[in-house]
């Protein structure tokens, strides 16, 4: 199979954004236990990259569709389809990693770290969304497993909590390198 490269983008962009946020909130929390620190840069900052690979993903996810125009329509058919539940989670967890920056901003920490914990369930229900839609290929025998999901989540998470350890030897040097190891250890696996 030939992926579009609209779908590669998105794919690996919309992946990255995840993992990304991941890792940021479980900084968070661990700063939030006293066990790390988590300058404000690096949030915002992190946040910031987040909402642009999520942004770029999703721009890049409409040149897939036969008539841009009629993208809304996408999510009518939540209840049978993945791409449906796909096209409604990741606004929902875009929306919820801005909320987590803007809250922290504006020294509402209980909801920042709520937002910052639903962020990652979307995040995890976006990576089974975006998983499914290829798992349930029949066509293609490689990818019609439920190991599919699972794939997309540690490749997603990978990508970006190594991203976040670029962003950490910037802003957190002492974070950097367990991240690096948590990046490490996701790609093996």
């Amino acid at each position: 199979m030939h992926a579009p490269l609209s779908m590669v983008l998105f794919t690996t962009l919309a992946g990255m954004a995840q993992g990304v946020l991941m890792a940021l909130v479980g900084l968070d929390v661990a700063a939030a236990w006293g066990l790390a620190k988590m300058p404000d840069t690096l949030r915002w900052v992190g946040a910031l990259l987040v909402l642009i690979l999520g942004a770029v993903g999703l721009v890049a996810a409409t040149f897939h569709l036969g008539h841009p125009m009629r993208a809304w329509r996408a999510a009518a058919m939540w209840r049978t389809s993945w791409l449906s539940r796909e096209v409604i989670v990741l606004p929902m967890f875009l929306l919820l990693s801005f909320v987590w920056a803007a809250a922290h901003f504006l020294h509402y920490s209980r909801l920042s770290m709520a937002a910052g914990l639903g962020g990652v369930m979307m995040a995890l229900l976006l990576f089974l969304c975006t998983g499914m839609i290829y798992g349930a290929v029949k066509a293609i025998r490689e990818w019609a497993t439920p190991l599919t999901p699972l794939n997309f989540a540690l490749l997603g998470s990978a990508s970006g909590v190594l991203a976040a350890s670029a962003l950490a030897a910037c802003f957190a040097p002492a974070a950097c390198s367990a991240l690096a190891m948590i990046a490490l250890a996701l790609l093996m696996l």
